[in-house]
């Protein structure tokens, strides 16, 4: 009998890697867009991730003080992004014992960002669950918490 956990990764990534594939074909984002979107995300995830774990702050009141700042110091679009990874951070130190699949996430979230950018224009949530995606993405295919 074929490994359950397996076959869903592989499904997963193959659908990751097909809808990217198609979303580029569609988008034609800035390369440079994209790189500065997924370090920002990047940002708010960590940061808002060390707040919450690390200083048990808890994920609520660490996301939210990433918000305040980011929108004391950031353009609005910046203050998107930062958010965005901020969702991302909230995740817990269980599901991310290391940082890089964390660290993959957050950056995948900004990724997803630029690239559904105009498709989910004016959507509610969209940031939650564009985090969510990431995060799910990420633990998917690394199988759950490397």
């Amino acid at each position: 009998m074929p490994n359950l956990g397996n076959t869903v990764r592989i499904i997963v990534t193959s659908l990751v890697i097909i809808g990217s594939w198609l979303a580029l074909r569609q988008a034609k984002p800035s390369w440079k867009r994209v790189v500065s979107t997924s370090c920002t995300s990047l940002g708010g995830a960590v940061v808002t991730f060390i707040l919450s774990n690390h200083f048990q702050l808890g994920p609520v009141v660490a996301s939210g003080l990433v918000g305040v700042l980011g929108a004391q110091v950031l353009a609005e679009e910046r203050q998107l992004q930062l958010y965005l990874g901020a969702f991302v951070g909230m995740s817990s130190a269980l599901r991310f014992p290391k940082f890089l699949p964390l660290i993959l996430a957050g950056a995948l979230g900004g990724v997803l960002f630029e690239l559904l950018k105009e498709a989910w224009s004016g959507v509610g949530g969209r940031l939650g669950t564009l985090a969510a995606t990431a995060v799910l993405i990420v633990l998917v295919v690394g199988g759950g918490g490397w």
